[in-house]
């Protein structure tokens, strides 16, 4: 079993700076860095997330729901879950996650999607398996809260 290798803070500003330059900008900043550093420390509690994949669900929640950074929250959940799964050498889920967590990531952020949703979907990417029919429903019956 390899050992996870964690995301430290330096490493999620510097995700942060390039996500930011990347995607044409926005405002540049960070609101929370006590939460940063909390997040980043909690996610390593194997008590409360013992696998990769709850440990991957957590953070990108937590970066999701958290508006940690003046601008850039979602892009920077997205990014660092794909920067976590690479760090790990999951490089084709971390393909993945990019490709299919897009859309997920902003009903995360309108309260659509919960965090035991999210972690049912992430499983999934980090399997590289599709959704399952039960799943899918839940996903569009969570997206059409915004509607």
């Amino acid at each position: 079993m390899n050992e996870i290798q964690y995301i430290s803070y330096d490493e999620a500003l510097t995700v942060y700076q390039k996500t930011i330059e990347a995607s044409g900008g926005g405002l540049s900043g960070i609101r929370d860095e006590g939460g940063i550093k909390s997040v980043l420390e909690f996610v390593q509690n194997d008590r409360y997330y013992p696998d990769l994949v709850s440990k991957l669900s957590f953070l990108v929640f937590r970066f999701c729901s958290g508006h940690f950074f003046m601008d850039g929250n979602k892009r920077i959940a997205l990014t660092l879950g794909t920067f976590f799964l690479h760090k790990n050498r999951h490089y084709w889920a971390a393909t993945q996650f990019m490709q299919r967590m897009e859309a997920i990531i902003y009903h995360v952020a309108a309260s659509h999607i919960d965090d035991e949703l999210l972690l049912r979907i992430t499983k999934c990417i980090v399997e590289c398996s599709d959704f399952d029919e039960g799943l899918k429903l839940d996903i569009i019956h969570a997206m059409q809260k915004g509607d």
